[in-house]
């Protein structure tokens, strides 16, 4: 498994085990609990067995394509297992990957379903993930969920902590204050922010909407008194390309200013992220935590995730609580090995 070095093989067999197990019962629903942007190597030992017992496999992800990762895997274990993607209709092929829009216009019975809402950000509500299951619930034989929670009303249970990195998982940092952030900034957000451009970080300060875009943009360009930063506002997506090029500087720090939580990380390299107004509606537990898990993603060298706002709402408060569970698996995890 040359293309799985980040993961052991130890981790993977213990995966590959307990998937194989539970699709040989009578159990309709697996549920794998999960940190955000974990690998799907893990799905690779129960494709390539039921691809050669003839069995077919739907893939129901949030991108449009194959995932890469996967199919390479599947490959080299066995390259004669076919794959293809899918908008609607029929597939020929051993394992079919479709987006989750388009789940309703599959027109086939599949002997595995596997909804992934781990390997990309996720955007889903735990009711749209509800909804989705039932349709993969029709469609599918077995229905295999990867979540960073269990949402299937009936089934089983696997945690795995995460494979691809040996640091822990980003626990995020709550700073609240009394200051209007759309005119200043708190003294402990500002000796942060001194300290990224003292170590010459690229750091993403998301915010909720265009309009604070432009106030936030503003006030980082003409009023906060930081030197030696570049100041980027980042709305769209060429100039997130962009964006790309100038965080390649190594030698200089590199503030980005965007409304586009989802999406920026993907082209650009970032250090830390800060998110502003964080008590804000927009901010869900899911969004706070896949914002740690894309990051963590991108910087391996353990970045700094900072929540900053007046209140400290419920979603930061969940978001918190579940990033330190999944470090207290880890945690255990090691004290069992040793």
């Amino acid at each position: 498994m040359r293309n799985v070095s980040k993961v052991t093989e130890e981790d993977l067999k213990y995966a590959f085990d307990k998937i194989e197990y539970w699709y040989k019962k009578n159990i309709k629903f697996l549920t794998i609990v999960t940190v955000p942007f974990n690998t799907s190597c893990i799905f690779s030992n129960i494709i390539c067995k039921l691809a050669q017992n003839n069995n077919k496999v739907l893939y129901v992800w949030g991108k449009n394509g194959e995932n890469r990762e996967l199919v390479n895997i599947v490959r080299e274990l066995n390259s004669n297992i076919t794959h293809s993607y899918i908008e609607k209709g029929h597939s020929n092929s051993d394992f079919t990957f479709i987006h989750y829009s388009n789940l309703m216009k599959v027109k086939e019975h599949y002997d595995l379903v596997i909804f992934d809402d781990i390997t990309y950000f996720s955007n889903l509500s735990n009711v749209t993930v509800r909804d989705m299951l039932e349709i993969c619930a029709s469609l599918g034989k077995r229905v295999l969920i990867y979540s960073i929670e269990k949402l299937a009303l009936v089934g089983e249970k696997l945690e795995l902590v995460a494979y691809n990195y040996k640091k822990p998982f980003v626990e995020p940092r709550i700073l609240t204050t009394r200051i209007d952030l759309n005119l200043d900034i708190p003294f402990t957000l500002y000796d942060y922010f001194k300290w990224f451009r003292e170590s010459n970080h690229k750091v993403v300060i998301y915010v909720p909407n265009r309009e604070k875009l432009s106030i936030v943009y503003d006030y980082f360009s003409n009023k906060l008194k930081l030197q030696d930063v570049k100041v980027i506002k980042v709305s769209e997506k060429d100039e997130m390309k962009r964006c790309e090029k100038v965080s390649k500087y190594k030698d200089k720090a590199i503030f980005v200013i965007t409304n586009k939580i989802e999406e920026l990380l993907e082209y650009c390299y970032m250090d830390d992220a800060v998110i502003l107004f964080s008590d804000n509606e927009r901010y869900t537990y899911k969004k706070l935590l896949y914002v740690c898990g894309q990051i963590r993603n991108v910087n391996l060298k353990l970045p700094e995730v900072l929540l900053v706002s007046n209140e400290v709402s419920d979603d930061m408060e969940r978001a918190k609580s579940m990033a330190r569970d999944f470090n207290k698996k880890v945690w255990e995890k090691r004290l069992i090995e040793l």
